[in-house]
């Protein structure tokens, strides 16, 4: 939900802005030139404050929007991953794990599934995002051989 302030300030300026058109609509035409002037100015201000605010609420409904699906599709991932050794991997049909490694930390904290590379000298598995090392052995790549595809 968007800011309570942010939406009340935006009801103000458009309640402000639909004041003052309903004064000078009923204004009489004794209504000085200056005078409308200035009515005008105030309306033309309210609205502008009331656009920004207006923008303001969208700005924050995106967010909204995008954080609800980022979570959607971390929810439909914890279904498909499982832990093995230190990492994560993607379930196959058959419930087992496969595909490249997770980062672990990463999938606890963030719920950001991050795939491990290869360290420079090959020993570990490095998280890019939270620069984790995991040794190889425990962090390597259960991709099916053609194979073993046949056999199962």
């Amino acid at each position: 939900m968007p800011d309570l302030v942010t939406i009340g300030a935006f009801l103000t300026s458009v309640k402000n802005a639909t004041e003052i058109a309903k004064a000078l609509r009923g204004a009489d035409v004794s209504l000085e030139k200056a005078e409308a002037k200035l009515k005008m100015a105030e309306i033309i201000e309210s609205l502008a404050d009331a656009k920004i605010q207006a923008a303001e609420i969208l700005d924050i409904l995106q967010d909204k929007d995008k954080r609800i699906v980022e979570l959607e599709n971390a929810l439909e991932l914890k279904t498909k991953l499982v832990r093995q050794w230190d990492v994560y991997y993607e379930i196959d049909e058959g419930g087992n794990a496969t595909g490249s490694p997770y980062c672990s930390h990463c999938w606890e904290v963030n719920h950001n599934a991050v795939h491990l590379v290869a360290s420079i000298n090959h020993n570990n598995r490095d998280c890019p995002a939270c620069k984790t090392s995991i040794p190889r052995q425990r962090a390597r790549s259960l991709e099916k051989s053609a194979e073993t595809e046949g056999t199962t």
